[in-house]
């Protein structure tokens, strides 16, 4: 019975520290991006200036992240698809009540 207790408490907290952090969020430079402007903070403005993404801003950078450090423009289809519509790419940067539900 107690092998089987632990088990189970393993399992749910492996579920909840895996299903934490998986994806990743809509950062402020996308949702700048997004909007036709940079973004402001002033570590994202640093970071920039040496073509890398801010490590505080995007633990997790995606690849609209690393286009804007880059200078350039995401070359996802759906990423560009979203940008003509001033939107973020929902797949690409899910919202951060999406990424708890993944």
């Amino acid at each position: 019975m107690k092998t089987r207790s632990t088990t189970h408490l393993i399992t749910v907290l492996a579920a909840l520290l895996l299903g934490s952090g998986v994806a990743v969020a809509q950062s402020c430079c996308v949702k700048a991006k997004a909007q036709g402007k940079s973004c402001e903070h002033a570590c994202c403005k640093q970071a920039h200036g040496e073509r890398k993404t801010c490590q505080k801003c995007q633990a997790e950078p995606g690849c609209c992240d690393k286009a804007i450090a880059a200078g350039k423009d995401c070359s996802h289809p759906c990423c560009a698809e979203a940008a003509k519509e001033k939107k973020v790419c929902a797949k690409c940067n899910p919202k951060k009540e999406d990424k708890k539900k993944s």
